[in-house]
């Protein structure tokens, strides 16, 4: 077989296996839970500002645009995404935020459960080792998006239904901020495939993921609150220092951008995640005992 079959047979297999298993059934309790806080927060919050909109449109407007610009230092962005309905811009905050979590609950035993328990010597000698890892990330990466797109359907819908969006910014906001978070989920679930392939018991690949993502996380926060004080104290908000690129989440707002090359080259470098661990993980479990 070639390695596309032998990539997408992987993937459609780990993408069964985890719909079909007991940790299936979790993620769907997990899918309709998020669904329900985070449409329940976003809706009530869209309703106060709605509320607070009728009141004073052109000041809030005004307020709403400043806060964005502080929060990315980036004026034309802030102008962009200020015209973005409130319920749907807070609920991608909230998907990007947790799904690292996500990630780690659900792909922390892809590999190293296989390792453990000697199945990966049936894939062994059916596919190239390379094939394998890129399969798992694959289909680890295909599962986490379809949970984002089912909390994203459920949730909007509710938005939906409230009158706080209209079909066309579901197609195009919507779409949009479900894009973002799938790119950004893969970069997420690039790392934790292979951590995941770094080890043979799946508690220490748990483990592990966690404490990779949250030294991840501290670059990013690191980062964030180094630019901040440098904005109060100069007026100007500075670019990210280079190691807040280490954080996956930290590239929303260039996804988010309206300039093409931003965006392009946010994806660019998401991807890069994915091939460096693709990489990383096909020469590991090329030298490994199986």
């Amino acid at each position: 077989m070639s390695p596309a079959v032998e990539v997408r047979l992987i993937a459609l297999r780990e993408l069964r296996r985890n719909v079909r298993s007991l940790k299936g059934v979790a993620l769907g309790v997990i899918t309709l839970l998020g669904a329900l806080v985070s449409a329940l927060v976003c809706v009530s919050i869209e309703g106060g500002e709605r509320a607070r909109a009728a009141a004073e449109n052109e000041v809030y407007a005004e307020l709403r645009r400043q806060a964005a610009e502080k929060a990315t230092g980036d004026a034309t962005l802030a102008a962009y995404i200020a015209s973005a309905p409130s319920s749907l811009l807070l609920f991608l905050k909230i998907t990007v935020w947790l799904a690292p979590l996500l990630v780690a609950l659900v792909g922390f035993d892809g590999i190293a459960g296989e390792l453990q328990n000697r199945t990966i010597r049936f894939w062994a000698v059916r596919s190239r080792r390379s094939s394998y890892f890129a399969g798992k990330l694959l289909g680890l990466w295909a599962l986490i998006a379809l949970v984002m797109l089912a909390i994203h359907v459920l949730a909007d819908g509710v938005a939906l239904t409230r009158g706080y969006v209209t079909i066309g910014q579901l197609a195009t906001w919507g779409l949009r901020f479900w894009l973002v978070g799938v790119i950004i989920a893969g970069a997420w679930a690039a790392i934790a495939t292979l951590v995941s392939a770094s080890f043979r018991a799946p508690v220490i690949a748990l483990m592990t993921t966690f404490a990779v993502f949250f030294a991840l996380w501290l670059c990013g926060t690191i980062g964030f609150a180094s630019r901040t004080m440098k904005a109060l104290e100069n007026g100007v908000t500075g670019p990210p220092p280079w190691y807040e690129y280490l954080y996956p989440n930290a590239y929303d707002a260039m996804l988010l951008s309206p300039s093409a090359g931003k965006a392009v080259t946010a994806v660019v470098i998401l991807l890069g995640f994915v091939v460096a661990a693709m990489v990383a993980g096909a020469a590991l479990l090329q030298r490994r005992d199986v």
